[in-house]
């Protein structure tokens, strides 16, 4: 109903419809009976149409305004068929037609009634003194005409009082009917769009124009049917109708391409009221100007001032405008940094709560949800687990390879830690190596099944950017209520769960209980820098034997911790804390200086073909002054390098090649020999052993243990003999204990051995005895 073809459709037949009126008209003009039959054809056709239209667009929107216009329509439409039965079957005159004349008053009563609905829903628009004053000054121009033209003369005209009343109503129900209309009109913000409200204000107007010229040819007593009035009616009609046809409930707001439309329709606002006065000056002016030649004057007075207010009015506006525009401008402006701003602080809280390498909660993060996890848990009497889990060997990987492959390693820890968990539980990175897990409403069966899981899922092996890394996690768990009522207390219990699982030996999972205790953690930590101010740190040598002479051939120093009050604590109790603490550097240097001076020593003792392993981690070979610092330590204790073995990891060849094959290069140089520990562990690439300039292979203690039941790893032992037998490299076997063990390596041609079998590490008395 509503589409472009049909509204064209609308105004087609309007244009017809009333043109036949006209035409029909005239050419009946001379024909009574056929021009009342014509004109009430006409009406009753434009009736119906008109309320077809209306009610069509009642169904369609339930506002009730179109339905009391369909009503008012339709009590014209009972009018005029109540006059025609009268006129044309009962041939009674024209004072028999008082019910019609009701049915007629009745249609503008309904059209009043519909105003009124309309003024309540655009009020808001309305309620302004300038809207007031407008409608006052165009209102008191239109009545006094009414007054003058037409309500005046009715009053002197009949002595019927009833009749009299029934024809006084059409003025004053008419001016009724164009207060709303105006309100409409003024309200440029009102529920109809430009087009449906055009159609709407000049269907009312037409329809009080055509009421008054009907009213005022009666007063004239020149009134017949045909008149201009008629087809007027009928136009009215219509165009209400046709306003149905371009409603729409939620009309579009005005764009910058209807400006001066808009520019228009703004300017008709100002100037309607004005006309009011114009058009009722120049009457009264017409009337009294021979009389009083001044009222000329009086007139081009009110003109002027009427002209200078317009303009004035249009200036205000105009500034009114602008200062909207720039309103809309400044609010658009604040809007738009407005949603920056919350965008900013929405990004900001992300960041504040999420870690920025891996991208999963942090600890400000975990803080928030374990508090009202607890909360939870206080409600429900539910049990959580609190699971500390940290990488080890994390810092040597970072120290080798840089922090972009730690980084790379830590974000896919992140993600399998996250594939191992339901979306129930709760992954954060607390720093560095360090992730925790929240496991709500758990037991301890599930705690261990969900360790295990971790557990086997982080050993898989990492490729990262080409390079395959192995790493295993420790992880420390506690339980609330148990353990703790808070993050802190939680976290310091399984703190120390984690640290008793690497000093057993790493890649485990253990539960806090009451026996430990992180107070040993505290002082251990403490212990350990005043161990480096007061020298508390010792060697113990393992010796080295030759396979071909069973002589001793070397020893391997390694350290030992002296502490006051314990005695001798392992290095697997103490290094990965010194690591975390930052002294392995110094710890390092002091282990190099204390092995020179004990070669030395032997040397000045007749020992002078027995070399020194000493064990350099990666951390302290990637340091730019490790040259200069063994250089300085050679120089200070007077050792011979050709008896100084240094002992690298696989470890060194992940790192900047270039640069360690050149410190390499300088090694040797110096004299020292080189050997690669813990072969076959790390990243074995045969790649590096053509470049690097080693002098021995260690075969790793896991290959060497497991050779009597693994014929895997028997092979493997067999097969880096003949490698390294080919590449001019001499084999050492560590962790032998005992003879089958050392017979198949002496099968195999390894060139030396250390382990059980022949002694434990000792100190340097009992080494001596050896010797």
């Amino acid at each position: 109903m509503d589409s472009l073809k049909t509204r064209k459709l609308a105004y087609t037949f309007i244009a017809l419809f009333i043109l036949s009126n006209f035409l029909w008209n005239i050419m009946f003009q001379n024909n009574p009976p056929l021009l009342d039959w014509g004109a009430v054809s006409f009406q009753i056709i434009a009736c119906l149409t008109s309320i077809g239209w209306l009610i069509y667009t009642f169904i369609k929107t339930s506002k009730s305004f179109w339905l009391f216009l369909g009503l008012g329509i339709l009590s014209y439409l009972i009018g005029t068929l109540i006059w025609s039965y009268n006129a044309f079957i009962l041939n009674l005159d024209g004072a028999s037609n008082t019910i019609s004349e009701r049915f007629w008053i009745l249609q503008n009563g309904f059209y009043f009634i519909a105003l009124l609905i309309i003024l309540n829903k655009i009020k808001s628009h309305l309620l302004t003194i300038r809207f007031f004053l407008d409608l006052l000054i165009v209102m008191t121009a239109a009545t006094t005409f009414s007054w003058i033209f037409l309500i005046n003369p009715l009053i002197h005209q009949h002595t019927n009082m009833m009749v009299n009343i029934a024809e006084l109503l059409y003025p004053i129900l008419d001016l009724g009917v164009f207060v709303g209309v105006l309100s409409v009109f003024f309200a440029s913000g009102s529920i109809f769009s430009k087009m449906t409200r055009f159609l709407f204000v000049s269907g009312f107007l037409t329809q009080i124009i055509a009421d008054s010229i009907f009213i005022y040819l009666k007063v004239m007593n020149i009134y017949s049917v045909g008149s201009i009035n008629e087809p007027l009616w009928i136009l009215s009609i219509l165009l209400i109708g046709l306003a149905g046809i371009h409603y729409v409930p939620s009309p579009k707001k005005e764009t910058s391409i209807n400006q001066k439309r808009k520019n228009k329709s703004h300017f008709l606002k100002i100037i309607t009221p004005y006309l009011g006065v114009l058009i009722l000056s120049i009457y009264f002016i017409s009337l009294l100007y021979k009389a009083h030649p001044v009222v000329l004057g009086l007139f081009l007075t009110i003109l002027l001032a009427i002209l200078r207010q317009i303009l004035t009015l249009l200036e205000n506006d105009k500034l009114v405008n602008d200062l909207n525009q720039l309103n809309e401008d400044l609010e658009g402006k604040v809007k738009e940094r407005t949603d920056k701003l919350v965008e900013t602080l929405n990004s900001m809280e992300y960041i504040a709560l999420h870690d920025v390498v891996t991208g999963l909660p942090n600890r400000r993060f975990m803080e928030k949800r374990l508090s009202q996890a607890i909360s939870n848990s206080d409600e429900l009497q539910q049990r959580m687990a609190f699971m500390m889990l940290d990488l080890d060997r994390f810092k040597q990987i970072n120290d080798s390879l840089g922090h972009s492959y730690g980084d790379l390693l830590l974000k896919e820890v992140g993600s399998r830690l996250i594939s191992c968990l339901n979306q129930d539980q709760f992954v954060c990175r607390l720093g560095g190596d360090e992730f925790a897990l929240l496991i709500e409403n758990t037991n301890i069966d599930e705690i261990e099944a969900i360790s295990g899981s971790l557990l086997a899922t982080l050993r898989e092996t990492y490729y990262i950017k080409g390079v395959e890394l192995n790493i295993t996690p420790s992880i420390g768990v506690s339980i609330f209520p148990d353990h703790g009522d808070d993050l802190d207390a939680l976290m310091m219990a399984a703190d120390t769960a984690m640290y008793k699982v690497k000093e057993k030996g790493k890649n485990d999972c253990e539960i806090y209980n009451g026996s430990m205790s992180m107070e040993s953690t505290i002082k251990l930590e403490t212990s350990l820098r005043k161990a480096l101010e007061r020298d508390e740190f010792i060697l113990y040598y393992q010796p080295q034997i030759s396979l071909i002479n069973q002589e001793i051939v070397g020893a391997e120093a390694l350290i030992r911790w002296n502490r006051p009050g314990y005695g001798l604590v392992p290095p697997s109790d103490f290094i990965p804390i010194a690591e975390e603490m930052g002294l392995i550097l110094p710890i390092g240097e002091r282990v190099l200086r204390k092995a020179c001076e004990q070669s030395a020593f032997w040397s000045q003792k007749g020992f002078t073909q027995l070399r020194i392993a000493v064990n350099i981690s990666s951390l302290q070979f990637q340091q730019n002054n490790f040259i200069e610092m063994i250089s300085k330590i050679i120089k200070e204790t007077g050792a011979d390098p050709n008896q100084i073995e240094l002992e690298i990891t696989e470890s060194i060849a992940m790192g900047p090649i270039e640069s360690n094959i050149a410190k390499l290069n300088l090694l040797k140089q110096m004299g020292f020999k080189i050997a690669m520990d813990d072969f076959g562990t790390g990243y074995s690439s045969l790649h590096y052993l053509s470049q690097f300039q080693i002098d021995r292979l260690k075969i790793d203690r896991s290959f060497i243990s497991a050779l009597e039941n693994s014929e895997k790893d028997a092979a493997i032992v067999k097969l880096i003999v003949l490698m390294a037998k080919s590449l001019n490299f001499q084999v050492i076997a560590e962790g032998v204990e005992n003879n089958i063990q050392k017979s198949f390596l002496e099968e195999i041609q390894c060139d030396e051995f250390q382990g059980y079998l022949f002694s434990r590490p000792v100190c340097v008395e009992d080494f001596e005895k050896l010797l």
